[in-house]
């Protein structure tokens, strides 16, 4: 039986994540099938999936990229796939959000500063790499880059979209390296107020560190009917055109900027 393992930071009059009996329709069968969890903001959520088009499908459910076979996702009040869509930031989702491996650093942070609609020029690029200390790799490959590097910088830069609320961030574990890098950057993420949902292997899960400098241990809980989650409060943020999502069936590449 999948579980979810939720690691508790702290309380967030914010938003919550609640995935309630998805299920995403495969070609012969469920991609996913029966999923529920609830992931808070202030959190980081992490939820052991099989690898592959299983995290690519969920991913995909949570963030509002296709339509679902049963169930419902909602983030807060949000339940319809532009709200979803808004909301959400899926990172390095394969085949869908990944960089592609020999693009160069440069490229792929432009691409992403682009994305979050923050200024992606040549000085905005150069600023962010020399903040990452990696002004010295601007023009190598994607790939060369450490693969917890690789991560992390995806998922700060995921979260530079003023409307983003959450984080999805699928299949970590298939490039290897040390996860704890990428999951210190997930909890200090979290602690900003985004809820961030990592789907990743279970054997990945059962290794990630429970010791976070304070952090509470992990909460382990079967994947079953979710939790009650908080009310949200009754104001919403402004509503700015959603994000240009694709809607081709089933896995749907998102654009480029």
């Amino acid at each position: 039986m999948t579980e979810t393992v939720v690691i508790h930071l702290q309380g967030w009059n914010q938003r919550t994540v609640v995935v309630d009996d998805v299920s995403v329709a495969g070609t012969h069968e469920p991609f996913v099938e029966h999923v529920s969890f609830t992931a808070p903001p202030g959190a980081v959520t992490v939820v052991p999936t099989d690898p592959g088009i299983p995290q690519v499908a969920l991913a995909l459910a949570i963030g509002g990229r296709v339509e679902l076979l049963r169930g419902r996702v909602r983030i807060g009040a949000g339940a319809d796939l532009a709200d979803l869509q808004l909301r959400t930031r899926l990172v390095d989702v394969a085949d869908v959000t990944a960089p592609e491996d020999t693009i160069a650093v440069k490229a792929v942070v432009q691409e992403e500063l682009a994305l979050a609609e923050k200024p992606a020029g040549r000085a905005a690029v150069a600023s962010f790499l020399a903040a990452h200390e990696l002004s010295d790799r601007a023009g190598h490959p994607w790939e060369q880059l450490p693969a917890g590097v690789r991560t992390s910088l995806l998922l700060e830069l995921g979260a530079l979209h003023p409307m983003v609320r959450v984080l999805v961030l699928a299949g970590p574990e298939r490039h290897g390296g040390d996860h704890t890098v990428w999951f210190e950057t997930c909890r200090r993420l979290a602690q900003t107020g985004l809820a961030v949902v990592v789907l990743t292997t279970a054997a990945t899960a059962a290794s990630l560190p429970a010791d976070l400098g304070g952090a509470e241990d992990p909460v382990v809980a079967s994947v079953g009917a979710p939790d009650a989650a908080p009310e949200p409060d009754g104001g919403r943020d402004p509503d700015p055109a959603s994000d240009a999502a694709a809607h081709a069936p089933n896995l749907p590449k998102e654009p480029s900027a």
